[in-house]
């Protein structure tokens, strides 16, 4: 090879741009019962859990609590990471049961459906025959459930015309699988027993070890008997020194309005929201007036909330505003658009006089319940306003600052915002009181100012903090920067005014009888 001069010597090192650094994705983490069948290990984390309904079912089990949360979070989510904890049966639980007592036998043709949970993905149409009997339809509707591998529970016959419903997963999450019949053959009646009896649930205390100090915004959690677990968890993690842990906890109940009072009543937190369906008790329905397991109505709530909240996914169909085509794609502007009138396509309509008045639902939203039910024009289900749990500051004060989800999840936006820009602005640089010295990695007040105000823009380009020259300047005005440099630290406090949802309009409408001055 011949001698090569390369001179001058030139060396041209390419570095990162000075470009904003954003929020972190948004993850899920599902936590409940898995069954004997699923080969994941009971109380480890599992991580990047695919849109892939076998491989759900063999790490899980598909008759499983946690399988049948993880794929009602897949029905509209493909997007988002999901991690799972599942945990096997308390060796003393107990399994709740159920019944449909059928009784007489068919003198005209017709049709039953027997609901087990879910009218949308277990609901067994039985056709009647004249002549059918009481026990010939208890026995058909047993094979049609128990031909349904992802079915929670299992049918059985211990006497004629007694159809009864154990849940595959022993503990309380059972008592919360409604059951249903619908449809009619004349000479057959039918009676519900609500599920119940379940009893000892897994032991919770350890639940969240494996997570360490991961991160996850939504939690989908099933055991709303034992709802101040995964509370104090959050809670701990709402403002931890030096990382962004916070967190939402999201939990359905189908109860009493009184119950659901009572419930939320004794919670005061930021990190719970609890989605509160009407119990209905009624000779042929007993469960949720929307029709479908607590736990995957939580499960599909969160996997939208999460779709909206992850970068670029298309949130169209969830979106109704027709002038807001920034609004269809995911990410953080969407912490705060509100969530009341998003649909829920896969949740089945409630009957017509079932689910709470307009009273009641003031009641409840005050209490920290966000409720969800048919839209005006009864074709589907949608998102009414959501709260979390939070009432009253540390003092025992209303406060409202965290009631709205909106609001926490705003706040959580803007906070992880400054925090991942500061931290990358000032990842190696010195401090000083007085001027900057040029080429030179430095900060002093006036530069963490010129940052912080930069910081605010940026949100106030999302959407998320108040936009406007008025806007930032109020941010400048209040922003209070100090240094010690002998601990080389620096403090800053600022008010960061957020945008909120538009949740009413009062007009006056004058009445005139001549459009004449």
């Amino acid at each position: 090879m011949p001698t090569v001069i390369r001179e001058p010597e030139v060396s041209i090192s390419l570095i990162s741009a000075d470009t904003l650094v954003g929020n972190k994705p948004h993850k899920i983490l599902v936590v409940g019962q898995k069954t004997a069948a699923g080969s994941a290990v009971s109380g480890a984390l599992v991580t990047n859990i695919q849109n892939d309904k076998s491989v759900i079912n063999a790490l899980f089990g598909a008759n499983s609590q946690i399988a049948g949360m993880i794929r009602n979070a897949r029905l509209y989510n493909t997007k988002t990471r999901i991690d799972a904890i599942a945990l096997d049966d308390n060796g003393s639980g107990v399994a709740a049961v159920g019944t449909f007592t059928i009784t007489g036998t068919a003198t005209v043709a017709g049709s039953l459906d027997f609901i087990v949970g879910s009218k949308e993905d277990f609901n067994f149409s039985i056709p009647v025959a004249v002549g059918d009997t009481a026990a010939a339809i208890a026995i058909a509707a047993a094979a049609a459930i128990n031909a349904n591998a992802s079915v929670p529970a299992t049918a059985s016959t211990p006497s004629p015309g007694v159809l009864t419903i154990t849940a595959d997963n022993k503990g309380t999450v059972g008592n919360t699988i409604g059951l249903k019949v619908e449809g009619s053959a004349t000479g057959i009646s039918v009676a519900v027993a609500a599920m119940s009896g379940g009893a000892t649930d897994p032991v919770l205390t350890t639940l969240f070890d494996p997570i360490a100090d991961e991160r996850y915004q939504t939690i989908v959690y099933p055991w709303s008997a034992n709802i101040n677990l995964v509370k104090n968890f959050l809670d701990a993690r709402f403002n931890v020194a030096n990382m962004v842990l916070d967190g939402v906890a999201m939990i359905a109940i189908d109860d009493t309005f009184g119950n659901l009072l009572s419930i939320t009543g004794a919670l005061n937190s930021q990190s719970v929201c609890i989605m509160g369906d009407k119990k209905i008790s009624e000779a042929d329905h007993k469960g949720g007036s929307v029709m479908e397991i607590p736990y995957a109505k939580s499960a599909q709530i969160s996997g939208i909330r999460a779709l909206r909240l992850t970068e670029d996914a298309p949130i169209g169909r969830f979106v109704i505003s027709r002038s807001a085509s920034l609004d269809r794609f995911g990410g953080i502007a969407l912490a705060s658009l509100p969530y009341f009138n998003t649909p829920v396509p896969n949740l089945p309509l409630p009957d017509f006089a079932d689910g709470w008045t307009m009273d009641e639902q003031e009641f409840l939203k005050a209490s920290g319940v966000s409720v969800y039910g048919s839209n005006i024009s009864g074709t589907e289900v949608i998102l009414g306003e959501f709260v979390t749990t939070y009432k009253t500051d540390p003092a025992s004060n209303d406060d409202i600052t965290f009631k709205y989800l909106n609001y926490v999840d705003t706040s959580s936006a803007v906070r992880e915002y400054f925090f991942n820009n500061y931290k990358a602005t000032f990842a190696q640089c010195r401090l000083t009181e007085g001027a900057l010295i040029p080429g030179r990695a430095m900060a002093n007040p006036a530069s963490i100012e010129a940052a912080s105000s930069r910081f605010y823009k940026a949100l106030a380009d999302e959407a998320l903090v108040q936009s406007g020259e008025a806007a930032a300047q109020f941010f400048k005005q209040n922003l209070v920067i100090s240094i010690n440099l002998a601990n080389g630290s620096a403090s800053i406090a600022m008010v960061t005014p957020i945008v909120t949802q538009f949740r009413q309009l009062l007009a006056t409408i004058q009445i005139a009888f001549s459009a004449e001055g």
